[in-house]
């Protein structure tokens, strides 16, 4: 969708970009953060030419856009900034028009597509009618992401448009955006020196540091597996722990489990249990090597004959986690079936490995651990 190829940038003396090459793909909310004066938001104005590139290629669907008209260009990327950038003489309703009007769209066109905007960014249309300094800040943001997609466009671009709210509005807008990107799909380059932010919404995150992309990757790799130093500390060593749904079942079970099969006599599996100091064995399926069911110490006091197979009194509906499955998910689970361990399973039934309630107080303990080492 959006490409940067070999795009360097310079400011008389200053190079601001160093040879960046990336690419935005359709549909993606791509955040770009760093320190400031790493070369974030003069990436994001040379997508529209705010800021022309010194060398390099950036392509918008395979076309350089050094070759397109710039007005026609920016018409055709929605543009949210800091201070909203609203017309302060201007009534809220010609404020989001204007775009559309100086594209002379049919009038009829422009009221209707007026009316789905407000409603698309949660305003009353009785705010139409009303001048940008009679409502509150975060009303003013929302009419400047209204405007930013009057005429439809594919890309958005959003340079630090929360920054000046308060936490707690900030906070409810991020939300909003997120709900608003799984109704729209646009493709959105947002700027941003907040990391909580760029991890709350992005798809997709790129670091940047003295006009260098350093790491450009998932929210989830980022936090897992930092490229170096800069990101470790730039993204904060406890910063996983604010977005626990990116700690998975593969990441923190364990994968030495101890089993059986369901021919084991209620004696043997007993004895494996005490010999390996484990509350449960898996049960598995000899010919297939997939999980039949679990056997605990619980249910063989129940039966005096300890001859009896495991296959008979094993539990076979029992609970399970997929691999991708968070800690939120599998806390869940043990607290609403009150369980201590829960095996991990893909959805041919082979086991992968085994959570337990002790792998969960280590996981969850880690957090603290390592601010009292710090």
């Amino acid at each position: 969708m959006i490409k940067f190829t070999h795009v360097s940038k310079k400011f008389k003396d200053t190079t601001v970009l160093k040879d960046i090459s990336f690419e935005i793909e359709k549909g993606k909310l791509v955040v770009l953060i760093g320190l400031s004066g790493c070369g974030k938001t003069t990436t994001l104005k040379m997508i529209n030419r705010l800021i022309k590139a010194t060398s390099g290629t950036i392509t918008i669907n395979n076309e350089d856009i050094a070759k397109k008209d710039k007005i026609k260009l920016r018409r055709n990327i929605g543009y949210v900034i800091q201070q909203t950038g609203l017309f302060p003489h201007m009534t809220i309703r010609e404020n989001i028009e204007i775009i559309a009007h100086a594209e002379k769209l049919p009038l009829d066109k422009i009221k209707n597509r007026t009316t789905q905007l407000m409603e698309l960014v949660g305003l009353d249309e009785s705010f139409l009618d009303r001048y940008p300094n009679e409502l509150s800040g975060g009303q003013q943001q929302r009419v400047g992401v209204a405007r930013a997609f009057a005429l439809d466009p594919e890309i958005i671009l959003m340079d630090e448009p929360f920054s000046a709210l308060d936490p707690i509005t900030r906070t409810s807008l991020q939300e909003e955006l997120v709900s608003l990107q799984e109704k729209v799909k646009k493709t959105i380059v947002f700027v941003t020196h907040d990391m909580s932010e760029a991890i709350k919404i992005a798809d997709k995150i790129c670091i940047m540091d003295k006009g260098e992309i350093v790491q450009y990757d998932t929210p989830e790799n980022i936090l897992k597996n930092p490229v170096n130093d800069f990101v470790t500390e730039f993204v904060g060593k406890n910063r996983i722990w604010e977005s626990p749904e990116y700690i998975r079942a593969k990441d923190i079970m364990i994968s030495h489990i101890v089993t059986c099969s369901s021919d084991f006599s209620l004696s043997r599996a007993l004895e494996k249990m005490r010999t390996n100091k484990v509350n449960s064995l898996i049960v598995m399926d000899k010919k297939s090597n997939k999980i039949e069911g679990i056997i605990k110490p619980k249910q063989i006091s129940k039966i005096s004959d300890r001859t009896i197979k495991v296959g008979d009194i094993m539990i076979k509906d029992f609970e399970f986690v997929g691999p991708e499955d968070s800690v939120v998910d599998i806390l869940k689970v043990v607290e609403d079936n009150n369980i201590s361990e829960i095996p991990v399973i893909d959805q041919q039934r082979n086991l992968l490995g085994l959570v337990t309630r002790n792998t969960l107080i280590t996981t969850l303990s880690e957090q603290y651990l390592e601010e009292e080492v710090e």
